[in-house]
Protein backbone atom coordinates (compact mmCIF):
# COMPACT_ATOMS: atom_id res chain seq x y z
CA UNK A 1 0.00 0.00 0.00
CA UNK A 2 1.55 3.22 -1.09
CA UNK A 3 1.70 6.11 0.91
CA UNK A 4 0.66 9.83 0.17
CA UNK A 5 3.66 12.38 -0.44
CA UNK A 6 3.75 15.53 2.19
CA UNK A 7 3.75 18.88 1.20
CA UNK A 8 6.61 20.46 2.78
CA UNK A 9 7.87 22.98 0.38
CA UNK A 10 9.47 26.37 1.60
CA UNK A 11 8.90 28.31 -1.62
CA UNK A 12 5.56 28.46 -0.69
CA UNK A 13 5.60 30.62 2.64
CA UNK A 14 5.19 34.25 2.70
CA UNK A 15 8.51 36.34 3.87
CA UNK A 16 8.53 40.12 3.76
CA UNK A 17 9.20 43.23 3.68
CA UNK A 18 6.40 44.16 1.35
CA UNK A 19 4.66 47.55 0.44
CA UNK A 20 1.14 48.67 1.00
CA UNK A 21 0.06 51.54 -2.01
CA UNK A 22 -3.07 53.49 -1.77
CA UNK A 23 -5.31 55.11 -4.48
CA UNK A 24 -3.82 52.05 -6.98
CA UNK A 25 -5.89 51.77 -10.34
CA UNK A 26 -9.22 49.76 -10.38
CA UNK A 27 -8.56 46.65 -12.71
CA UNK A 28 -11.25 45.83 -15.01
CA UNK A 29 -13.52 42.42 -15.13
CA UNK A 30 -11.14 39.37 -15.03
CA UNK A 31 -7.75 41.80 -14.60
CA UNK A 32 -5.45 42.61 -12.24
CA UNK A 33 -3.44 45.69 -11.71
CA UNK A 34 -0.17 46.94 -13.76
CA UNK A 35 2.91 45.92 -11.31
CA UNK A 36 6.49 47.43 -12.80
CA UNK A 37 9.37 45.06 -12.87
CA UNK A 38 10.81 46.64 -9.63
CA UNK A 39 7.62 45.53 -7.91
CA UNK A 40 5.61 48.70 -7.42
CA UNK A 41 2.66 49.86 -9.50
CA UNK A 42 2.98 50.64 -12.85
CA UNK A 43 3.40 54.51 -12.82
CA UNK A 44 1.25 55.01 -15.93
CA UNK A 45 -1.36 52.69 -15.02
CA UNK A 46 -1.43 54.24 -11.26
CA UNK A 47 -0.57 57.92 -11.97
CA UNK A 48 -2.01 58.83 -8.43
CA UNK A 49 -1.28 56.06 -6.11
CA UNK A 50 0.42 56.54 -2.50
CA UNK A 51 3.20 54.68 -0.54
CA UNK A 52 2.13 54.21 2.73
CA UNK A 53 5.94 54.05 3.46
CA UNK A 54 7.43 52.56 6.52
CA UNK A 55 4.97 50.19 9.06
CA UNK A 56 5.66 49.24 12.16
CA UNK A 57 5.76 45.66 12.17
CA UNK A 58 4.25 44.89 8.36
CA UNK A 59 1.06 44.18 7.34
CA UNK A 60 -2.02 41.97 8.36
CA UNK A 61 -4.46 40.40 5.53
CA UNK A 62 -7.56 39.34 6.81
CA UNK A 63 -10.57 37.41 5.05
CA UNK A 64 -13.43 36.67 7.44
CA UNK A 65 -16.92 35.52 6.04
CA UNK A 66 -19.75 35.26 8.89
CA UNK A 67 -21.62 32.17 7.90
CA UNK A 68 -24.94 30.79 8.60
CA UNK A 69 -25.80 26.91 9.23
CA UNK A 70 -29.56 26.15 8.85
CA UNK A 71 -31.15 23.55 10.99
CA UNK A 72 -33.88 21.06 11.50
CA UNK A 73 -35.83 19.83 14.28
CA UNK A 74 -35.00 15.77 12.84
CA UNK A 75 -31.05 16.30 12.47
CA UNK A 76 -28.47 16.98 15.58
CA UNK A 77 -26.51 18.72 13.42
CA UNK A 78 -26.61 21.52 10.81
CA UNK A 79 -27.75 20.77 7.23
CA UNK A 80 -27.04 23.97 5.01
CA UNK A 81 -24.53 26.55 5.78
CA UNK A 82 -24.47 30.09 3.61
CA UNK A 83 -22.15 32.99 3.61
CA UNK A 84 -24.24 35.71 5.23
CA UNK A 85 -21.24 38.45 5.05
CA UNK A 86 -17.83 39.04 4.15
CA UNK A 87 -14.95 41.12 5.90
CA UNK A 88 -12.05 41.67 4.02
CA UNK A 89 -9.13 43.93 5.72
CA UNK A 90 -5.47 45.33 5.00
CA UNK A 91 -4.54 46.47 8.59
CA UNK A 92 -1.05 47.58 10.55
CA UNK A 93 0.20 50.78 12.29
CA UNK A 94 2.26 53.24 9.82
CA UNK A 95 5.08 55.20 10.89
CA UNK A 96 4.99 58.21 8.68
CA UNK A 97 2.82 60.13 10.41
CA UNK A 98 4.15 63.33 8.89
CA UNK A 99 3.42 62.79 5.58
CA UNK A 100 0.49 64.83 4.34
CA UNK A 101 -0.39 63.11 1.75
CA UNK A 102 -0.68 60.02 3.79
CA UNK A 103 -2.72 61.49 6.12
CA UNK A 104 -5.39 62.84 3.90
CA UNK A 105 -5.77 59.52 2.89
CA UNK A 106 -5.93 57.81 5.90
CA UNK A 107 -8.52 60.48 7.91
CA UNK A 108 -12.24 59.75 6.02
CA UNK A 109 -13.07 63.35 7.06
CA UNK A 110 -9.99 65.81 7.05
CA UNK A 111 -9.44 67.44 4.09
CA UNK A 112 -5.40 68.73 3.53
CA UNK A 113 -3.82 72.12 2.54
CA UNK A 114 -0.40 72.97 1.53
CA UNK A 115 0.42 76.06 1.05
CA UNK A 116 4.50 76.28 -0.47
CA UNK A 117 5.16 79.99 0.46
CA UNK A 118 9.09 80.55 1.42
CA UNK A 119 7.60 82.99 4.25
CA UNK A 120 4.25 82.10 5.33
CA UNK A 121 3.90 78.48 3.89
CA UNK A 122 2.19 75.31 6.01
CA UNK A 123 1.06 72.06 5.35
CA UNK A 124 -2.61 70.89 7.49
CA UNK A 125 -5.31 68.75 8.21
CA UNK A 126 -8.79 69.90 8.91
CA UNK A 127 -11.58 67.70 10.40
CA UNK A 128 -14.96 68.41 10.90
CA UNK A 129 -18.13 68.87 9.46
CA UNK A 130 -17.81 66.23 6.41
CA UNK A 131 -19.98 63.16 6.51
CA UNK A 132 -19.56 61.67 3.32
CA UNK A 133 -17.16 59.16 2.67
CA UNK A 134 -14.03 58.92 -0.09
CA UNK A 135 -12.98 55.31 -1.35
CA UNK A 136 -9.91 53.97 -3.25
CA UNK A 137 -8.67 50.91 -4.26
CA UNK A 138 -5.28 49.94 -2.54
CA UNK A 139 -2.71 47.20 -2.91
CA UNK A 140 0.15 45.25 -1.10
CA UNK A 141 2.82 44.00 -2.93
CA UNK A 142 5.97 41.49 -1.82
CA UNK A 143 8.45 39.50 -3.52
CA UNK A 144 8.10 35.91 -4.10
CA UNK A 145 10.09 34.10 -1.82
CA UNK A 146 11.21 31.46 -4.37
CA UNK A 147 11.66 34.06 -7.38
CA UNK A 148 12.53 37.91 -6.22
CA UNK A 149 11.64 39.08 -9.58
CA UNK A 150 8.42 37.81 -9.57
CA UNK A 151 5.48 38.86 -7.01
CA UNK A 152 1.97 38.54 -5.25
CA UNK A 153 -0.78 40.90 -4.99
CA UNK A 154 -3.66 41.45 -2.60
CA UNK A 155 -5.97 44.09 -3.35
CA UNK A 156 -9.19 45.80 -2.07
CA UNK A 157 -11.06 47.15 -4.63
CA UNK A 158 -12.80 49.74 -2.70
CA UNK A 159 -12.09 50.91 0.74
CA UNK A 160 -11.35 53.56 3.56
CA UNK A 161 -9.29 53.58 6.81
CA UNK A 162 -11.65 52.90 9.10
CA UNK A 163 -9.37 53.00 12.33
CA UNK A 164 -9.42 56.58 12.11
CA UNK A 165 -5.98 58.82 12.85
CA UNK A 166 -4.58 58.72 16.30
CA UNK A 167 -0.81 58.55 17.42
CA UNK A 168 1.66 59.10 20.65
CA UNK A 169 4.07 61.83 20.90
CA UNK A 170 6.71 60.48 23.64
CA UNK A 171 10.60 60.94 23.56
CA UNK A 172 10.98 57.09 24.16
CA UNK A 173 9.86 56.09 20.85
CA UNK A 174 8.67 57.17 17.26
CA UNK A 175 5.24 57.53 16.52
CA UNK A 176 2.98 55.56 15.16
CA UNK A 177 -0.94 55.33 14.16
CA UNK A 178 -3.22 52.44 13.59
CA UNK A 179 -4.45 51.65 10.20
CA UNK A 180 -7.68 49.26 9.12
CA UNK A 181 -8.42 49.08 5.53
CA UNK A 182 -12.02 47.19 5.13
CA UNK A 183 -13.28 45.87 1.84
CA UNK A 184 -16.71 47.51 0.42
CA UNK A 185 -18.43 45.66 -2.44
CA UNK A 186 -17.95 46.91 -5.79
CA UNK A 187 -22.06 44.98 -6.79
CA UNK A 188 -21.33 46.00 -10.88
CA UNK A 189 -18.56 43.60 -10.71
CA UNK A 190 -19.13 39.48 -11.04
CA UNK A 191 -20.16 37.89 -8.13
CA UNK A 192 -16.85 36.07 -6.24
CA UNK A 193 -15.05 39.22 -7.74
CA UNK A 194 -16.82 42.56 -5.59
CA UNK A 195 -14.23 42.62 -2.84
CA UNK A 196 -10.59 42.33 -3.73
CA UNK A 197 -7.95 39.85 -4.88
CA UNK A 198 -5.13 37.86 -4.00
CA UNK A 199 -2.71 36.78 -6.93
CA UNK A 200 0.74 35.79 -7.44
CA UNK A 201 2.44 36.73 -10.97
CA UNK A 202 4.28 34.19 -13.02
CA UNK A 203 5.93 36.16 -14.98
CA UNK A 204 8.37 39.60 -14.08
CA UNK A 205 6.50 42.96 -14.31
CA UNK A 206 6.14 45.11 -16.92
Amino acid sequence: MAGTAKSYNADKIVLGPSDLWLNVALPGAGARMTVAADLTPDATANPSCIHLGMTAAGTTFSYKPEIQNFGSDELTAPHLSRIISEAATLKGNFLQVFDWNILEKMTVGGTKTLKTSTTSGYHSLTVGGLSSITTFPICIIGPDIAAPTLYWVIQLYKTFNAAGFEFNVTRKDQSSAPFEFSGLAITTRASGDQIGSYWRSLVVGV
